[in-house]
């Protein structure tokens, strides 16, 4: 399917607009985290040491069970394929021993938020899932906790409680956008101090390509979760002075998942002032191609894509999450999906012919040694969500 066939794209900033240098990104990950807990909380000071086994714990879509202790890789059935304990993989038989009938109890209702109560404080549920590059780095630090206690011990499961919620109050501390104007957490004057660490530059080739959709009337559309001024960091470092020249819609602190999930009268519009770096009061359903705007919803979007369009055609949306942009675009939108998956990469590389743009892409973190590839095996827990047509393309079921 050609891109310029599809009256508007709407894209998503971190992971698919925005590349970030892998290899440093996640050890810096870990490093804020476990400076947050080191220092705020009180954890021993060793567990701020990042090292190549650390690395080997680290892969999407594996998930904590929070009853249990352990972290699991999880099958598309239900079925439990693999179990860590923080210190190593357990054997077939103590995996039946911890889980009797092969299955993950919540499984069920791991789907069922994606599907109705995706809003389900994330504090709130049975376990941890990992889904971004945001927040693997931190399953090494929890593992190495968990490792530096005794499961006999009768205290062992209060200590990892207390583990999840320290966690948790680092990532408020380190990611909410609100702490970038502040100056505080530790993530963000990191990200401003050393953008070029961390971020890749858009390609020239990347860049024309947008500019061409936008000169052949496709709308194109930034729809981020960050904060606007998170957003000016990264796309003036990535694609310069004139990024927003790019767009003909700029909507950053969507808040998704909701921004899909949620009722449109709940997720109104508003518009972000830029001389007084403040966000307007007055609640909007209506937009505009001279303006930044926060918050909101998809249906007002494509509410304003199709009333300004220039040419027919279906709406596109790209994303990365599996929690925030793939799987609410396909159930709650009717927009077309693009999944950019890291994983992917590896698949690619495997199964083309040498003419392949990702043939000889690096790996980066794309298999780990631990747990193997996600994307591809049939027992992965995405496996049903994913087909692979004759271009190998990507697409969500």
């Amino acid at each position: 399917m050609r891109l310029k066939n599809f009256s508007a794209i709407c894209f998503d900033m971190d992971f698919t607009l925005v590349s970030y240098s892998i290899e440093r990104f996640v050890p810096m990950m870990y490093d804020v985290t476990a400076k947050f807990l080191v220092e705020k909380k009180g954890y021993q000071k060793d567990l701020q040491h990042f090292d190549d086994r650390d690395m080997k714990l680290i892969r999407q879509g594996l998930i904590l069970d929070k009853a249990t202790h352990h972290f699991l890789d999880v099958a598309s059935s239900g079925e439990i394929i693999s179990v860590h304990d923080g210190d190593s993989f357990l054997s077939p038989d103590k995996k039946l021993a911890i889980y009797p009938e092969g299955k993950w109890s919540h499984f069920d209702s791991f789907y069922k938020a994606f599907e109705c109560d995706v809003n389900v404080p994330y504090g709130e549920m049975p376990y941890f899932f990992y889904d971004s590059s945001f927040v693997t780095p931190v399953i090494p630090f929890m593992a190495k906790y968990m490792r530096s206690l005794s499961r006999s011990d009768s205290d062992f499961g209060s200590k990892c409680q207390t583990l999840y919620r320290d966690v948790l109050e680092s990532f408020n501390f380190n990611f909410n956008p609100d702490v970038f104007k502040a100056k505080t957490g530790f993530f963000f004057p990191e990200m401003v101090k050393n953008p070029d660490l961390y971020l890749e530059k858009a390609s020239p080739k990347l860049k024309k390509r947008l500019k061409e959709l936008k000169e052949s009337g496709t709308k194109l559309a930034l729809i981020t979760a960050s904060h606007i001024d998170y957003a000016e960091l990264l796309m003036r470092y990535s694609y310069g002075d004139d990024w927003r020249d790019y767009f003909d819609l700029v909507i950053c602190r969507a808040r998704k998942p909701g921004f899909f999930a949620s009722t449109p009268n709940s997720r109104p519009f508003f518009q972000w002032h830029e001389k007084s770096e403040t966000a307007g009061v007055e609640a909007l359903s209506e937009l505009n191609s001279e303006d930044v705007f926060l918050e909101g919803h998809w249906t007002y979007v494509d509410k304003w894509i199709k009333c300004n369009a220039e040419k027919p055609g279906r709406v596109a949306y790209v994303g990365d999450s599996f929690k925030s942009d793939i799987i609410p675009t396909k159930l709650f939108t009717s927009w077309d999906l693009f999944a950019i998956v890291l994983e992917g990469k590896k698949y690619l590389r495997e199964n083309s012919d040498e003419n392949c743009d990702h043939r000889n892409k690096k790996a980066h973190l794309e298999e780990s040694e631990g747990w193997g590839n996600f994307f591809g095996s049939e027992k992965t827990i995405y496996y049903n969500c994913w087909k692979i047509d004759g271009s190998r393309r990507y697409y969500f079921k």
